[in-house]
């Protein structure tokens, strides 16, 4: 994207928007300078740099968490996303949010339609599906980016977990009955600023393309970093979490690839290369 366009990123601390920031030259605001869910702050702020693009990369990531904070969790996933449209359509700037696959029931194995109906199953899901709602209440010039399975720097993620065990353990055990891709910041981030460039508007899915289970994800990058860790599959049952997985986190690109010109590159692709930039 070119950088003579005045830009906002919210949430500009984070393992995503720290890639945004290093990309182009945009204004960022975090915690503790910015509070998203004060609708005046929100307000006051956009109106007075003005600018031509938002992106919104703040959120309530805690899946867990959440099931027992939902109130929290929409207020900064729900409530705050509606602040941020409806500042952005009072200075006629383009909105991008990003939001996710917990918002579809996650069951069977046909990859997800922007389109196809949504039952997010944990108060996470829910609470990103009611940003969504709140965006699409706003009349303004927006887009919503649904993602999934992110890593990169300078964030919690499973593959730094998944391979920091594997140094550490010779014997791992990763559920194989999870299936989606995993995607890499920085070709998110390429995808968002495709979308902004263009001033794309309405439900976008971005990911690497292809799909796999967590424990083919994990057996890929154990194996790429040459460690010697045994992992082997096992289903969700035997690792009980709070918030409940979807089961299916297939998401159709042909969207995000009409945009782009070209789909996509393959989750192996971007991981192998991500491994590679850590190892160095």
């Amino acid at each position: 994207m070119s950088n003579d366009k005045k830009m906002i990123v919210f949430g500009n601390k984070g393992m995503l928007g720290r890639v945004l920031a290093a990309r182009v030259n945009a204004l960022g605001f975090d915690l503790p300078e910015c509070d998203i869910t004060q609708r005046e702050a929100v307000l006051e702020l956009v109106q007075r740099h003005r600018p031509e693009v938002i992106i919104n990369c703040a959120a309530y990531t805690r899946v867990d968490d959440a099931e027992q904070h939902e109130a929290l969790a929409t207020k900064v996933n729900g409530d705050a996303v509606g602040y941020l449209a409806e500042a952005a359509k009072a200075v006629d700037a383009y909105f991008l949010t990003i939001s996710t696959d917990y918002v579809f029931p996650g069951e069977g194995e046909q990859p997800y339609l922007e389109d196809d109906p949504v039952g997010p199953q944990s108060a996470y899901g829910r609470s990103k599906l009611a940003g969504e709602e709140r965006v699409q209440e706003i009349d303004g010039r927006w887009a919503i980016a649904r993602t999934q399975w992110l890593y990169g720097r300078g964030g919690p993620n499973f593959i730094d977990t998944i391979t920091r065990l594997a140094r550490e353990r010779d014997h791992l055990k990763v559920v194989d009955d999870q299936v989606g891709a995993p995607t890499w910041a920085e070709d998110l981030c390429g995808m968002l600023l495709a979308l902004a460039e263009k001033q794309a508007e309405g439900i976008y899915h971005t990911a690497n393309s292809e799909y796999a289970s967590w424990f083919e994800v994990a057996r890929f990058a154990v194996e790429k970093l040459g460690l010697n860790c045994t992992v082997e599959p096992c289903s969700s049952k035997e690792f009980p979490r709070p918030a409940k997985r979807p089961h299916n986190s297939r998401l159709n690109l042909e969207r995000i690839a009409a945009v782009l010109g070209h789909s996509p590159r393959s989750w192996r692709e971007a991981l192998a290369e991500y491994l590679a930039e850590k190892s160095r």
